[in-house]
């Protein structure tokens, strides 16, 4: 199995992925993280995907250390890396666009002007 560089080409791109997920995960899981605080983590990891695909695009392996550390790739293996995490970056977007939504109401909560006559008390 470590002789089939295949195997292990795939295995060190998701390795390095897996870590930058787990990172974003401990972030968002971490002391005293609010909702616009979780918001700014799962924005910024979009943007890494995208920085990374861009990368991967042009052989820069500098945030995929353990494929770095790997002889044999080549730039054809790179540009489905590109694809694939460009795939990943749509899957994110999709799967936390209703929650974007949702999350506004709190994010903007001090945004909105309220006036007195409005409010209603339940007697």
């Amino acid at each position: 199995m470590l002789e089939d560089t295949e195997w292990l080409l795939e295995f060190a791109i998701f390795t390095d992925l897996l870590c930058h997920m787990s990172n974003s995960n401990a972030k968002m899981q971490g002391k005293n993280q609010f909702i616009d605080d979780n918001r700014a983590h799962l924005k910024t990891f979009k943007l890494k995907l995208n920085l990374f695909a861009g990368q991967l695009a042009m052989n820069d392996l500098s945030h995929v250390p353990k494929l770095k550390s790997i002889s044999s790739v080549n730039e054809e293996k790179l540009k489905n890396y590109d694809a694939s995490l460009k795939k990943l970056h749509f899957e994110f977007q999709l799967r936390f666009q209703c929650h974007s939504s949702r999350i506004g109401y709190f994010y903007y909560a001090f945004q909105y002007k309220l006036r007195i006559s409005e409010v209603r008390f339940a007697a």
